[in-house]
């Protein structure tokens, strides 16, 4: 079967939205047409073509008779949250529970395009320039939008969960969050599938900050089956905003998450974390973008990976540093782990400075376990299996107690700990 074919069989049971979604979808055909299917012969794409995911057609799944019964709308025991949430990319209205409080606006995403929230909106244009865009954009559905009114403090954080399930589901869930000045507001982003789950989810989240804004993102994705899951977030900043992101993979068949910051507002401070964890066959692919554009800025990214089995990696971070952005601080660093000799990692750290006032550095490290520090573990009496345990929770331990939910963070850890058998 050659490659167009493929495509066009991929997405022939797909149903485009209509009503105020019908312009966003037609620029989403459209895109279809003309940008490039990823394949390896794109750099960008390079270590993770797409040719596995197009072999099996899919399709949109009706809305759900209500939320699954065997999942639980807040999948973090303990945490006090507001909650949207989502299956097969379908709002279910029954397992929400909204803020509402004054200078705040929280309701399903295609609602607000009803209602003209989102009518001034300038796309990111994610949809203009990768086909996977233009796919999600061509087939969106539903999802999360939030504002927040200028120096308001959301009092409680909001849960996004999203479950797939069903077998060749195609999911295009889209996220929208509006932080005025001096405002406040955490999110937390769950992604969990069923264990039969086959199918896509291609997911955007779009959000801006203005000036003195704080926005936080804690984002986990922990799903069984063989779903192929694409995201992409795209963030701007004003003045004196703080954007955080700790981005935690505890398991998924195939991943890649995109991360796109651009720092439009002097004094703005951006921190970029995560982890991934993949074993047997999995595949987790990290792209970020950090894009200084005005002075007097910061960032801080640090990325870290330990791979088992003969699962792969990728980790391919960007900062540019424009001729503009003079005082810039800007750090970047990835860590990885190669457990197994089966597993690999691709790692490309790029740096782009055109300015020349700036403090600048990144780096990358691919290793084994310190058999030193190992030896000294076991030499006081713990086992190779624990040992080994408490390296992997010390080698991470930074990304997850940087989290701004403690809640998350002790979940998080509880899977991981049930996944790789540790004490």
């Amino acid at each position: 079967m050659s490659q167009s074919s493929a495509v066009q069989d991929f997405v022939a049971n797909v149903q485009a939205p209509e009503g105020a979604l019908a312009s966003l979808a037609q620029e989403g055909q459209e895109g279809l047409d003309v940008l490039p299917v990823p394949t390896r012969k794109s750099e960008r794409w390079k270590y993770s073509p797409i040719t596995a995911m197009l072999a099996h057609p899919v399709a949109l799944a009706p809305a759900p008779d209500g939320w699954p019964a065997d999942v639980e709308p807040n999948p973090v025991p303990g945490l006090e949250a507001y909650r949207i949430v989502l299956v097969n990319g379908h709002v279910v209205p029954e397992a929400c529970d909204l803020p509402v409080a004054d200078g705040v606006v929280c309701m399903p995403w295609r609602h607000a395009v009803d209602e003209g929230h989102l009518a001034n909106f300038d796309w990111s244009g994610y949809h203009r320039r990768e086909w996977v865009g233009a796919l999600h954009a061509a087939y969106v559905q539903d999802g999360m939008f939030l504002h927040v009114d200028k120096g308001v403090t959301l009092d409680r954080p909001v849960l996004v969960h999203h479950h797939t399930t069903g077998d060749h589901t195609a999911a295009c869930p889209r996220h929208r969050i509006v932080v005025e000045d001096q405002a406040h507001a955490e999110v937390i982003l769950w992604h969990s599938a069923s264990s039969g789950a086959t199918g896509m989810v291609n997911g955007v989240l779009e959000a801006s900050l203005g000036a003195g804004a704080r926005l936080g993102l804690d984002k986990v994705q922990h799903e069984e089956g063989e779903v192929f899951h694409l995201a992409h977030e795209h963030v701007t900043q004003g003045k004196d905003s703080t954007f955080r992101i700790h981005s935690m993979t505890v398991k998924g068949h195939w991943v890649r998450n995109e991360l796109n910051v651009v720092q439009q507002g002097q004094g703005a401070h951006t921190i970029m974390h995560g982890a991934y964890l993949p074993k047997d066959r999995e595949h987790v692919d990290n792209h970020t973008t950090m894009d200084h554009t005005v002075p007097n800025c910061t960032s801080s990214e640090l990325y870290k990976g330990i791979l088992y089995d003969r699962s792969t990696g990728v980790f391919n971070g960007k900062v540019f540093v424009r001729q503009e952005a003079q005082l810039t601080n800007a750090y970047q660093q990835n860590a990885n782990i190669v457990a197994d000799a089966g597993a690999s990692i691709n790692a490309k750290p790029e740096l782009e400075i055109y300015a020349d006032d700036v403090k600048c550095s990144h780096g990358c490290t691919v290793g084994q376990f310190d058999d030193e520090a190992l030896f000294y573990l076991k030499s006081r009496g713990i086992g190779d299996k624990a040992a080994r345990a408490l390296m992997v929770q010390a080698f991470i331990g930074d990304v997850l107690e940087g989290m701004s939910q403690e809640e998350v963070a002790q979940e998080v850890e509880t899977l991981l700990a049930d996944r790789h058998g540790w004490s």
